[in-house]
């Protein structure tokens, strides 16, 4: 089915909201993760655990959010066009059902894909100077926490100057938003359709059972998907985004940086911690979008 023009505006809001939720349950992951991924060597960030350990027992227990609300700003911005915008543009390409004769089996995965990825690209490249301010205000350390305004004034006064300042990193944060959307939206649309045809469930079974069998599946297998696709892309732009301006001409000069002072391996840095948040995120944002959408008459995706 279809969306109207009402339904898909009401979708994004939607979005952003189940995006909300899902960050705020794993930003103390994210937190970890760019302190992982800052660490001089792949030893001297630790484990998930240990680098949590250490923030608590050096920072204290509320600096696992650092930048939350940033990060907030972000999915709002982010997450309610990535999500928003992704049946839209199947619909736009041919690739929603209704071009296979109402058999969601049927639709290639690059479509999906493909969808994903321009969806996940628009919502990043407006969303990128809050994913800057969160980067920066997760990679401090002071004592007591330096306030958002701070970080505002700091990113303003480098070079190039404004507006071009806040968008340190676009191509880093674009490009991985793409990889990371394509993969997000399409494995988590395929293994749902996929998962309802070979256990036989239907749209009018109960919402606990699709939540349990349908959803919950398809989420987790996503998130882990997520994680290794995306991992090497995340590693750089949050280099890209804490060094000072131009130390990286591209994303492709960073992850050269990376694999020489870090190995292979170090484009993985903070893989645990990244699949720690994308797992749960995963399944707490599907879920609340989706049960946000039935209660506001929407179809399931």
């Amino acid at each position: 089915m279809v969306m109207d023009a009402r339904q898909q505006t009401i979708n994004i809001g939607l979005a952003g909201m189940g995006g909300v939720v899902a960050q705020f349950a794993t930003h103390p992951c994210e937190t970890t993760m760019v302190r992982q991924q800052l660490a001089g060597s792949l030893k001297d960030g630790g484990s998930l655990l240990s680098m949590s350990a250490q923030i608590v027992r050096t920072e204290g227990v509320p600096m696992l959010w650092r930048g939350f609300g940033a990060a907030a700003v972000r999915e709002i911005l982010y997450s309610s066009l990535r999500f928003g915008l992704y049946e839209p543009i199947k619909t736009l390409i041919g690739a929603d059902a209704s071009h296979y004769g109402g058999d969601a089996r049927l639709v290639p995965f690059w479509k999906k894909f493909a969808a994903g990825c321009a969806a996940g690209a628009v919502g990043s490249a407006i969303a990128s100077p809050t994913d800057l301010l969160k980067t920066r205000m997760q990679r401090d350390m002071s004592l007591p926490p330096r306030p958002t305004l701070f970080f505002i004034r700091q990113i303003l006064a480098e070079p190039p100057g404004f507006p071009l300042n806040l968008y340190l990193g676009v191509g880093a944060t674009i490009t991985r938003a793409a990889v990371l959307g394509g993969t997000k939206m399409a494995v988590y649309d395929h293994c749902k359709v996929g998962m309802k045809h070979t256990l036989g469930l239907s749209e009018a079974r109960s919402w606990a059972e699709k939540v349990l069998v349908v959803q919950l599946g398809a989420s987790v297998l996503t998130g882990l998907a997520v994680t290794t696709t995306s991992s090497p892309f995340t590693n750089a732009r949050t280099f890209i985004m804490t060094a000072p301006p131009g130390s990286y001409p591209s994303m492709a000069h960073c992850l050269a940086a990376i694999v020489r002072q870090k190995g292979v391996l170090g484009l993985y840095a903070g893989f645990g911690a990244q699949w720690a948040r994308f797992g749960p995120y995963a399944i707490i944002q599907f879920i609340a979008w989706e049960k946000l959408r039935e209660l506001c008459g929407i179809p399931p995706i």
